[in-house]
């Protein structure tokens, strides 16, 4: 089997550049991939298989339509266009404000990116519970499942 097309760093700020994201959402998506990246280093050396480059492309990529409106299924479509569709299908469940059966992380990249996204307020490191007070106040809904659920990964990721 051949390998998946996946994008290096230097590539996944090239298609940010090119596609006009704002810098304020790439420097978030900076900040989301070296928070995965950590966990990822910690997990593969607890012994766990983890494909580090998916990881880190969709963390780079994963808001590369944030200035639209319903960003994630636009972002997927623009992923997959570029032939970047196991990096898409990581990036389509990093936003669930409907903890959905078919749109849950079940794959340890996609819980990865997930929880990385979950913890980066702006493009710092904050607690879960922060982030998701900010998203409550920033969008005047509950996130409350997405912070039971974060809690859920948090615990897994990070035993």
């Amino acid at each position: 089997m051949n390998n998946p097309k996946i994008p290096t760093k230097e590539e996944c700020i090239e298609i940010l550049t090119k596609n006009k994201t704002p810098s304020n959402v790439i420097k978030h998506s900076k900040t989301v991939c070296k928070v995965a990246e950590n966990i990822t280093e910690k997990l593969i050396k607890k012994g766990f298989k983890v494909n580090k480059e998916l990881v880190i492309a969709a963390a780079l990529l994963h808001d590369i339509e944030r200035h639209k409106d319903n960003h994630v299924v636009i972002g997927v479509k623009l992923l997959k266009s570029m032939g970047f569709h196991e990096v898409a299908e990581v990036t389509k469940k990093h936003s669930l404000t409907e903890i959905e059966k078919e749109n849950k992380p079940l794959r340890i990249e996609e819980k990865i990116m997930f929880y990385a996204d979950k913890i980066v307020k702006g493009n710092k490191i904050v607690s879960l519970k922060e982030r998701i007070e900010d998203l409550e106040k920033r969008y005047n809904k509950s996130f409350n499942g997405e912070l039971v659920f974060g809690k859920k990964i948090e615990r897994e990721l990070l035993q």
